[in-house]
C-alpha cells in the first residue's frame, strides 16, 4: 500500500524517552481498501508467522547491533573521561574492562549467530530464536553498559550536554522491541521442552 494512497496518513505520535530520531510515527489506515493481489501473506492473530517471521528474523540482529553501538560509543565516552584524570580509581578503571568485556562477548553473540543461520535465512523457528537470542544479549550488555558507563563518568554523565545522557535514553528502548528479553526467554524455554 503506498503512503501516498487516499486514506493513508502518519500521526507524528513519536514522543519518546529515546530513540527520538527514528520517528517512528504512527501509521493510518482510514477507509483503505486493499485488493487480495496486494496481500503479501496472512497469519492467525498472534502467530508470528509469513512476512511478519522474515522480517523480524531480518530485524534481529540489525537492532543487536544498533544497542551495541549505543554501549560502545557510552563505554567510549566513559574511558576518554577517565583518561582526563591524573588518578583514575582502580574500580572505574575495572568498570571500563568490564564494560569492554561484555560488549565483546555481545558483539560475539550477535556475530556467531549470524555466522550459525547462515547467508540464505531459513524462515523458521529455529533461525528466529538463534537471531533473538543474540539480540536479546546485546540489548541487555548495552544497557548494562550504558548504566556503568554514567557511573564511570560521575556528575558529568547527568546533564543534557554528555553524550551519556543520551546513550542512556537510547538504551532504554532495547528491551520494547519484539521479541522482548522475556519473550525470547519464553520461545527458548518453549523450544528446549519441544525437544525432549
Amino acid at each position: 500500500m503506498p503512503l501516498s494512497a487516499e486514506g493513508v496518513s502518519i500521526v507524528e505520535t513519536w514522543d519518546t524517552l529515546g530513540m527520538r530520531g527514528t520517528a517512528s510515527h504512527d501509521l493510518v489506515l482510514d477507509g483503505v481498501f486493499l485488493p487480495a493481489a496486494g496481500v503479501l501473506g496472512t497469519r492467525p492473530y498472534g502467530v508470528l508467522a509469513g512476512p511478519l517471521l522474515v522480517a523480524a528474523i531480518h530485524f534481529a540482529p540489525l537492532a543487536g547491533a544498533a544497542y551495541l553501538g549505543v554501549g560502545r560509543g557510552a563505554c567510549d565516552e566513559a574511558a576518554r573521561l577517565l583518561r582526563t584524570r591524573p588518578d583514575p580509581a582502580a574500580g572505574a578503571v575495572r568498570a571500563v574492562g568490564e564494560m569492554r568485556a561484555r560488549l565483546r562477548v555481545a558483539r560475539w553473540a550477535l556475530l556467531g549467530a549470524v555466522a550459525e543461520t547462515g547467508d540464505d535465512l531459513a524462515a523458521d523457528a529455529e533461525t528466529l530464536t538463534t537471531l533473538m537470542t543474540a539480540k536479546r544479549e546485546a540489548v541487555l550488555a548495552a544497557r548494562a553498559v550504558v548504566d556503568q558507563a554514567m557511573e564511570v563518568a560521575g556528575g558529568a554523565a547527568f546533564f543534557k550536554r554528555s553524550p551519556l545522557e543520551r546513550a542512556y535514553r537510547d538504551a532504554r528502548g532495547g528491551p520494547f522491541h519484539p521479541l522482548t528479553p522475556e519473550a525470547t526467554l519464553d520461545l527458548v524455554g518453549r523450544r528446549t521442552l519441544a525437544e525432549g
